[in-house]
């Protein structure tokens, strides 16, 4: 019997303190690293979310409004506080009751970070009732940024990790009781099995092998062991399902975001980094080493060697990007934003809005001109006043002109790529309108010669670069002749319009499309023209992914070929 007791002794005293030892261990595995990540995690959403708040001084509706929506979606709690302690916003509390919360200075984590820059507590809030873990940093304008996040969900995990341990270990010690009793001699070798699964247990490893036991009752234990262990694997992945989501949150943002180490190891990236640069680095990868553009690695070298960079303007290639870099607790947040567009639209409104009241300066200056000196002199005489009744009138059909050629112009800029024709244009009639529209035409022999065919075009797209190839023409013009030939090959329609000259100067010859340009030393001035009408001719040709070619003629002056490629009509019922 003693020596029963005794090897029941040796084998079962090993077995209970190897799992008490395990699940403990594990217990507290879990446990610890929970809260590290939590600190980690909230540490780094601090750090995206900062630039924010960092220019608010008193209540914003917008930046809160955006808060509160994250805090419904997260329950993540986002709370301003003046460096007084004063609540100037908290996502958790309804907008028009902030005023009313007490004043937070002193609250721990508001203290050190007030002192030391930031400050990390877990305790009880009196504004939402619960425990809540708390992370608060100092913002440049003297502010304080918190975030707090539920602790209850961690106590919960903790519970009942705790209730499953003990129930599991009530039941497997009354087993193991049962079966070294009986088969004390037989456990060795099962038991040697249990303490590998303890041991890669305490090591944190995930993907364990379950060795198999002949004894139905080893076996028994052996998958009670499985069930706790798989049941705190399903914990951790619940954990890791609410960091994802959390992450999700940031991954759908336009901005390209990046956190790295001192040594340019890559913590963080989102999607959008990885398509504004199309570059398939991961998380842990070294940033500049798993690049193999030249181009690009001394683009991000240059961001990557400043400490901090407040939204200053970097240009990549033909892209602008604004860029800010912050560097906390040896690691460095850099969030791009691609403002190509922007900058684009801002340099094209500045330059169209100069060009506008440049070309509407002239014809207004001299209406108002005229019609003053109609105004206060009664006593000019019919001839006078005719001629500046002619000038008023002429200024105002050029002022008239120029305003359509505007609005035409920006129909054309809106239209987009993506349309259909709704009837196709019979070139014979075309024809017949263009011949009519100049039959008039003084001290000009135009000549037209149109294929016999229909054609997948807009009418009024067709007649505006005709017209405005022809007026062109008349315009700038000394000679008589003007061929317009215009015919369709396979899917393509050709336009040409040629005239005796003179020619077109190579250096005015990449800019006479350009909006307002005009040729200053061969212009006409008593047929000066808006400056757009060959801008319109550009676009419509760009609308068709056509090209246009000038190239001087046999008669020594200027040939414009326009070839444009068919639209499909639209399908009728």
């Amino acid at each position: 019997m003693k020596t029963f007791i005794r090897f029941f002794l040796l084998i079962s005293i090993p077995i209970f303190i190897a799992v008490i030892v395990g699940f403990t261990i594990i217990q507290k595995n879990v446990i610890s690293e929970t809260k590290q990540q939590l600190v980690k995690d909230t540490k780094q959403k601090w750090l995206i979310v900062k630039d924010d708040f960092a220019s608010v001084s008193g209540k914003n509706y917008l930046v809160y409004n955006k808060y509160a929506e994250i805090s419904d979606k997260t329950n993540l709690r986002f709370t301003l506080i003046d460096k007084n302690g004063n609540v100037i916003l908290d996502s958790t509390v309804v907008y028009e009751k902030i005023d009313l919360l007490d004043n937070h200075a002193d609250r721990p984590e508001i203290k050190e970070a007030l002192k030391t820059g930031n400050g990390t507590v877990i305790r009880y809030s009196k504004t939402l009732n619960k425990k809540l873990f708390y992370y608060a940093g100092k913002l440049p304008n003297g502010n304080i940024l918190r975030i707090a996040y539920p602790f209850s969900y961690i106590k919960m995990l903790e519970k009942s990790i705790t209730m499953q341990m003990t129930a599991v270990f009530t039941v497997l010690l009354v087993t193991i009781i049962i079966i070294v009793a009986l088969l004390a001699q037989k456990l060795s070798l099962p038991i040697q099995r249990l303490n590998y699964i303890a041991e890669n247990v305490e090591k944190g490893k995930t993907n364990i092998h379950f060795p198999k036991f002949r004894d139905p009752q080893m076996a028994k234990i052996a998958a009670l062991i499985y069930k706790i262990f798989q049941a705190m694997l399903n914990k951790q992945n619940t954990l890791k399902a609410e960091q994802e989501k959390l992450e999700h949150i940031f991954s759908v943002m336009d901005e390209g975001i990046l956190l790295t180490d001192t040594n340019n190891r890559v913590i963080h990236i989102n999607e959008s980094f990885k398509t504004l640069f199309d570059t398939d680095v991961e998380m842990g990868d070294n940033l500049l080493e798993s690049l193999n553009d030249a181009e690009l690695i001394d683009f991000f070298d240059e961001i990557l060697q400043n400490d901090t960079v407040n939204r200053a303007q970097f240009p990549f290639r033909e892209r602008i990007f604004e860029v800010y870099v912050n560097t906390m607790n040896d690691q460095k947040l850099v969030i791009l934003h691609d403002v190509t567009d922007r900058i684009k639209y801002q340099l094209f409104k500045a330059e169209l809005t100069g060009n506008i009241s440049h070309e509407l300066k002239t014809p207004i200056s001299m209406i108002m001109n005229y019609a003053e000196t109609l105004m206060i002199n009664d006593d000019l005489d019919d001839k006078t006043r005719k001629k500046f009744l002619k000038t008023i009138y002429s200024s105002t059909d050029r002022l008239n002109e120029l305003i359509n050629d505007i609005v035409e112009l920006h129909k054309l800029e809106s239209l987009g790529e993506n349309f259909e024709i709704s009837e196709p244009v019979d070139l014979s009639g075309l024809k017949e309108n263009m011949q009519m529209l100049y039959a008039n035409v003084e001290d000009k022999d135009i000549s037209f010669h149109f294929d016999n065919t229909k054609v997948n075009f807009f009418s009024e797209h067709l007649q505006s670069v005709i017209t405005n190839l022809i007026d062109n023409a008349i315009k700038y013009s000394d000679g008589r002749r003007i061929g317009v030939t215009v015919h369709k090959k396979n899917s393509q329609l050709h336009i040409t319009v040629d005239d005796e000259g003179p020619k077109i100067a190579e250096g005015d010859k990449k800019r006479i499309f350009e909006r307002f340009y005009t040729c200053s030393k061969s212009r006409n001035k008593e047929k000066s023209g808006t400056g757009l009408g060959l801008s319109i001719v550009k676009h419509i040709v760009e609308l068709y992914e056509g090209v246009i070619k000038l190239k001087t003629n046999e008669w020594g002056g200027n040939s414009f070929h326009i070839i444009m490629q068919e639209k499909s009509t639209e399908s009728k019922n």
